[in-house]
């Protein structure tokens, strides 16, 4: 199954996280997830394992696949990878007598990371655990995770979550 990247700033951190997924030494920022809309192929994929969140195939993970620039970046064996769906929320909350302020959300199955299946945060209340999850999908802030995903307040992504 091909995963194509196209993120200028992630390649090293993909390229830095198949060498540790293959055991070689490194002190870089990696990058061993990723997130994508869910849709027909996604739900096939769900549906395989939905204890053990396998899947039936290795992923082929490839640079700019359908261009000229394509580059294949390294293969991970179907063992290694887990997927869960999840959902990401922009919502607004408001306080008596207070402002309004954004709320981001990412809710997942049990399983889908070690701690809490639902991540929080807020300007007020920043989440540590959901900052970790921006950073491990190769986004420098949550501002431009939220940007990328759910850039408007009310929105809703439906996505899977791969991991290698």
């Amino acid at each position: 199954m091909i995963l194509s990247f196209s993120v200028p700033e992630m390649r090293p951190m993909i390229e830095a996280g198949l060498r540790q997924m293959r055991g070689e030494p490194g002190d870089v920022r990696v990058k061993r997830q990723t997130i994508r809309a869910r849709g027909p192929i996604a739900e096939r994929l769900l549906a395989w394992d939905p204890v053990g969140q396998t899947i039936p195939y290795d992923l082929s993970l490839w640079w700019k696949s359908r261009t000229a620039e394509r580059a294949k970046l390294g293969d991970v064996p179907r063992a290694a990878v887990r997927v869960s769906p999840i959902e990401i929320w922009h919502t607004t909350v408001q306080d008596p007598g207070a402002p309004p302020r954004q709320i981001l959300r990412i809710d997942g199955s049990r399983g889908w990371r070690a701690g809490d299946a639902m991540l929080f945060w807020s300007s007020r209340n920043r989440g540590a655990a959901f900052e970790a999850e921006v950073k491990a999908d190769g986004f420098d802030t949550v501002a431009a995770f939220r940007d990328y995903f759910v850039p408007n307040p009310g929105d809703r992504f439906d996505g899977i979550l791969y991991r290698w």
